[in-house]
């Protein structure tokens, strides 16, 4: 049986399936219409059409404003009427009112999103050499960190940098530099020093202090692939105590276990119950049913990674199974809010002939002495 076209219509900077679709980077909406995976076309504004011809080769261009409908919806049904007939597949996150419109126009409707997904989450070898790129860069990025950290005396405790207290937030915004300096893009990049380290996704704010962690975890995009890389680092600048110590080891134990049992064809939620062994060996809290506990391990142990930060397959209590070109964090935690957290993570890949690489090239050292 033959499937219907998969019509698409949303901007492309923000819009990954649009990004995957077209391979068009656009900060307006416009339109994809997909026929047979081999065919796609593109209906764009005039101000985009030149653009878009030169920048998508093997893809046909339609000006919008050819079409013969006034109102934004009959352009959008007379395009796909024109070159993909009266019935389309849209994906679940289409805009239900424009669905409604072009529903109106006489276009049939039906949503399936499952296959688009199942591409986008098996990457190729381009693509992975793509994350791997971003990963070489992020790495670059903690180098610049580990470097700063270690250059700044002591006063009281505190780090200084030019004359006064370096904080998360000019942390931050040096690493933020760093990236755009070399074409990524990165917002929310977390630098999360201290008690606040407890909550896993807090940015981070306030002077850095010596002996106290600090949990690092970067994220940029690429500029020109789109594609992110996903990496966490947690460092202690002077001597650790005891306690964030036995994070440390009990947080690269629990990684090195999922690294082990990383293979094409695991059963992911495996690879998530090792992980939780471990920390509850080690006498940390974990997840059961459902229901976080105050402090331990509060995660998942990973996700997919693409042109998303977040995407399929999840590392957790999930049915998924690593399958050939699916590129996953491996990230355990600890955390306390009387001390702070501990992340590590690292980017890992089943290569589409199925073997698994570990993308990362980064030590796990925690003290900067």
């Amino acid at each position: 049986m033959t499937h219907p076209p998969l019509f698409h219509f949303a901007e492309s900077y923000n819009d990954a399936d649009q990004y995957y679709l077209s391979g068009f980077l656009c900060p307006d909406p416009f339109a994809v219409l997909e026929i047979g995976r081999r065919k796609v076309i593109l209906g764009v504004s005039p101000m985009e059409e030149g653009r878009a011809l030169l920048e998508t080769a093997g893809k046909v261009v339609v000006p919008l404003h050819r079409m013969k409908g006034k109102t934004l919806n009959q352009l959008l049904a007379d395009f796909i009427r024109g070159y993909g007939g009266e019935r389309v597949r849209v994906l679940p996150t289409f805009p239900v009112g424009l669905a409604q419109e072009l529903k109106g126009d006489g276009i049939g409707i039906e949503i399936d999103g499952k296959d688009l997904g199942e591409r986008r989450r098996a990457k190729t070898k381009g693509q992975i050499r793509a994350i791997e790129e971003a990963q070489r860069f992020c790495e670059g990025a903690f180098d610049l960190v580990r470097s700063l950290l270690a250059g700044c005396p002591l006063r009281k405790g505190v780090l200084f940098h030019q004359g006064r207290p370096l904080t998360a937030q000019k942390v931050r915004s040096m690493v933020e530099v760093f990236f755009l300096e070399n074409g990524f893009e990165t917002s929310d990049t977390i630098v999360a020093p201290g008690q606040g380290g407890a909550d896993p996704h807090w940015r981070g704010e306030g002077p850095i202090r010596a002996g106290v962690p600090v949990v690092i975890d970067l994220f940029p995009r690429s500029k020109k692939t789109r594609y992110h890389s996903d990496m966490s680092r947690t460092f202690v600048v002077g001597r650790a105590t005891d306690t964030v110590r036995e994070m440390h080891r009990a947080v690269m134990e629990a990684q090195d276990t999922a690294f082990e049992r990383l293979r094409e064809g695991v059963a992911l939620a495996e690879v998530h119950k090792a992980v939780c062994d471990l920390f509850l060996k080690r006498g940390y809290p974990v997840p059961i049913e459902g229901k976080l506990p105050r402090r331990g391990f509060l995660h998942s142990t990973g996700h997919g990674l693409g042109l998303q930060v977040h995407e399929a397959p999840s590392v957790s209590v999930t049915p998924d199974v690593l399958g050939p070109g699916d590129v996953v964090t491996v990230e355990p935690g600890l955390y306390d809010r009387r001390i702070g957290g501990v992340r590590i993570e690292d980017v890992v890949a089943c290569m589409p002939d199925g073997t698994v690489r570990n993308l990362t090239r980064y030590d796990r050292e925690l003290e900067i002495l």
